[in-house]
């Protein structure tokens, strides 16, 4: 089955901001703590800025992809990185631990999570 334009506009969507968010933890992790308050810990951002640029690449990569079958693992990886993150994300802003700037990343993953979850029921229920 050929994938949506809407899964590859969530692939690129995702991509790109998982890309711009990487390079940004990777090469500059302290002026992004500076600018949103984070706690700076030089190590921890780097590592979060590799783990987005895999998580980027992987959805780039999938953006190129022409079937399903293809993508369907990128799209579960997806969901499931988003899922979790935003529930940490969600524990983290009610114990106190991060400043009002994480509301707009959990609302960016909230969106890509709610992207990649109607392309999965697109293609798991409402064809069938």
């Amino acid at each position: 089955m050929e994938i949506s334009k809407f899964l590859r506009m969530s692939f690129l969507i995702s991509g790109l901001a998982g890309l711009v968010y990487g390079l940004v933890y990777l090469l500059i992790p302290d002026i992004h703590a500076s600018m949103f308050g984070f706690p700076y810990a030089e190590n921890a951002d780097r590592t979060i800025g590799s783990l987005l640029l895999g998580y980027s690449v992987g959805n780039l990569l999938a953006y190129r992809a022409s079937s399903w079958e293809n993508v369907e693992l990128v799209v579960l990886m997806s969901l499931t990185f988003l899922v979790i993150g935003v529930f940490v994300a969600l524990y983290s802003i009610a114990i106190g631990l991060l400043p009002v700037a994480t509301y707009m990343q959990v609302g960016l993953a909230l969106f890509l999570m709610f992207l990649f979850l109607y392309s999965y029921y697109e293609v798991k229920f409402k064809k069938a």
